[in-house]
């Protein structure tokens, strides 16, 4: 016998799309008692939400499922239908539970405690929504089930609804964004891959270029001296640092290709950094030619090294070619630093020692001393900008800066009415 039309299994009408999933359940428990008797029947899961018991004659092939009832009935159903799966241990336990049980409110949080304590939280939930649909006043179920009510209509909704309201939208990991974040994060993926397509085209001509000959080798080098994508200033930086000693000048070059308000971070790094004096005045000239907020940010970051007394010499010397004087107060206070000095000696802690009959002990390591360390670059700068010399002697460099900025003819007399 076959039929081609399965009975309607799930309940309709009134809140059945919202409780849909409950409904299925709870019409499959009677299903279950009905035609499962045997607990290695195949459960096949129609998409119009009803449940069908029975052997599965063609599991994996054919574009209709045939499933044979325990009464001898030949059900067949389109593949695309239905979502076939074998009867577990857990579909016996929640027949027992089910199978004693109606469809009223006490019944259904009956059914929500065992299956929980069971740990079939998907079932569980399922009848939660059954629940809600019998009593829409009860807020706790809502709250388990992850609803919130609006504030407007006092009705509940799923997280999404109330998230979409905001302006918000689901995204990986179950984070939540606004559009303009959303945009974001999606411009950031998509730099991301021109980035890496962009780093793979340029390695690609890079070892053409230094190992290549010929017709390659001159492709190469014309890419080479029309690069100017901002995207690969990381690499070449990188490069730069820690590539070959004879391939540096060709990544120095390639970098000062670049826009010079993109690669004006990657110079200032470089300057403060760099071992090579030579390499220091050349990315120092591309800094001081470039324009008025390339001259702001480079002289602004050099002077915020100064705090540091380990690169305050190397932060002076960087700053000499502007020739700002906004920054002589500055430099003045830092033309002397005070560095805390280990002596030399035994490890800390007490020294046994034997003699005369006993133990005796002495002290452990020297105590820390301190030392004033003059900031020869720091004075040299100042001199430069100045065009005096007091020397390291920084009282007589205040002096002469309070005379020579101090505000002339300043008359605090109020005027009289």
């Amino acid at each position: 016998m076959k039929q081609k039309q399965p009975l309607p299994m799930s309940h309709r009408g009134g809140s059945a799309k919202r409780c849909s999933l409950a409904s299925r359940f709870a019409a499959a428990s009677f299903l279950f008692a009905a035609n499962c008797s045997s607990l290695q029947a195949d459960i096949v899961e129609l998409k119009d939400g009803g449940v069908i018991c029975g052997k599965v004659l063609n599991p994996q092939s054919g574009q209709t499922v045939q499933i044979e009832t325990e009464d001898g009935s030949l059900l067949e159903f389109d593949r695309k239908l239905v979502k076939i799966r074998v009867s577990l241990e857990r579909d016996s336990k929640y027949l027992d539970i089910v199978s004693k049980r109606g469809d009223s409110l006490e019944d259904h949080r009956a059914i929500v405690d065992q299956c929980a304590s069971q740990q079939m939280i998907g079932l569980a939930n399922a009848h939660r929504e059954r629940i809600v649909e019998l009593d829409p006043s009860d807020r706790s179920t809502w709250e388990i089930l992850r609803y919130y009510p609006d504030e407007a209509t006092g009705k509940w909704m799923r997280r999404e609804v109330v998230m979409y309201k905001r302006g918000k939208l689901k995204g990986d990991k179950g984070r939540w964004f606004t559009w303009q974040e959303k945009a974001l994060l999606e411009f950031d993926e998509k730099v991301k891959l021109q980035k890496r397509d962009a780093e793979r085209e340029f390695d690609g001509k890079l070892k053409a270029y230094l190992s290549g000959n010929g017709r390659v080798k001159a492709e190469a080098e014309a890419y080479l001296q029309a690069l100017n994508n901002p995207l690969l200033i990381g690499r070449l930086a990188k490069l730069f640092r820690e590539g070959r000693p004879n391939e540096r000048a060709l990544y120095l070059q390639l970098l000062k290709q670049m826009p010079i308000r993109s690669v004006t971070p990657a110079l200032i790094s470089i300057a403060l950094e760099d071992q090579d004096t030579q390499v220091v005045s050349e990315v120092l000239e591309v800094l001081q030619t470039g324009d008025e907020t390339v001259r702001e940010v480079a002289v602004t970051s050099f002077a915020m090294k100064l705090a540091n007394p380990a690169t305050r010499d190397r932060a002076a010397y960087c700053m000499m070619p502007f020739n700002d004087k906004r920054f002589i107060s500055m430099l003045i206070n830092h033309l002397l630093s005070t560095q805390v000095v280990q002596p030399a000696g035994p490890p800390g802690g007490l020294n046994a020692g034997t003699g005369g009959g006993g133990v005796g002990f002495t002290g452990g390591a020297p105590a820390a001393q301190k030392r004033l360390v003059q900031h020869k670059d720091v004075l040299t700068a100042l001199q430069g900008l100045t065009g005096e010399n007091y020397g390291f002697n920084v009282e007589d460099w205040r002096r002469w800066f309070a005379y020579s900025y101090a505000v002339q003819n300043l008359d605090l007399r109020r005027d009289e009415y």
